[in-house]
């Protein structure tokens, strides 16, 4: 029986719609392929950090701030009123406290920082003649070059400061010593807790602003028990 010639026309049209192939099929890896070469050039000639899929680490830098116990003025001639010095002194803490703050951040609390041993920004914080003896005492001065293989967080406790402000002739700030206590709870990637503890004093000059110019810290970091967990704000049945 000869075939019908309509339903001949209608099989080879179907056949040739099949084999007809959307020129998305070839545009979309170009697109692909031009869109890898375009980020690898950003990438390349540009400062970019990209997350990697996966991480959920934490990375937010906790807020803190020392707090002042006392501030003393002493003269170095004499005349000076010290009760006048010492009310110089205290503003003299209220202009530094900023500075320490920033720096005991970069150096224990930056995550940015701790975890990959780098406190590059910490340096800036001593004068030229005194960073080489900073750099030398990375390991008590900050969290320690390891620490991101040893810390899964650090939050600040409380740390305080004192100043000894000696005023000039003029009745200037001319130097100050500054006796440190500062405090922070590490949970360390084992599940264990460590009382992390900085103390001793620095001395500072007013360079074009206020820097380290030597120092004479210790750690007395020791373990500890975890924090207790905060209370529970469910209402009771």
């Amino acid at each position: 029986m000869a075939d019908d010639p309509q339903t001949s026309r209608g099989a080879r049209a179907n056949r040739s719609h099949r084999k007809r192939t959307s020129p998305l099929v070839y545009l979309i890896p170009i697109v692909i392929v031009a869109l890898g070469i375009g980020l690898f050039l950003f990438l390349r000639n540009g400062d970019v950090d990209l997350p990697i899929i996966g991480d959920d680490r934490d990375d937010t830098v906790p807020a803190f701030s020392f707090r002042v116990t006392k501030a003393t003025g002493v003269a170095t001639s004499e005349g000076a009123e010290a009760e006048s010095l010492n009310a110089q002194a205290a503003d003299v803490g209220e202009e530094v406290t900023p500075v320490l703050d920033e720096l005991y951040t970069a150096a224990f609390l930056d995550p940015g920082n701790w975890r990959d041993g780098d406190y590059e920004q910490v340096w800036g914080f001593f004068t030229d003649d005194a960073r080489p003896a900073a750099e030398a005492a990375v390991e008590t001065l900050t969290l320690g070059t390891t620490a991101g293989d040893i810390y899964e967080t650090v939050q600040p406790d409380k740390s305080t400061l004192s100043y000894t402000v000696l005023f000039d002739p003029e009745s200037s700030p001319d130097s100050l010593v500054v006796r440190v206590s500062f405090s922070a709870l590490g949970e360390r990637t084992d599940g264990t807790y460590t009382q992390i503890v900085s103390v001793g004093q620095l001395f500072m000059d007013d360079l074009g602003g206020w820097k380290v110019t030597a120092f004479d810290v210790e750690r007395e970091d020791h373990e500890t028990e975890p924090p207790a967990p905060a209370p529970s704000t469910t209402p009771s049945a």
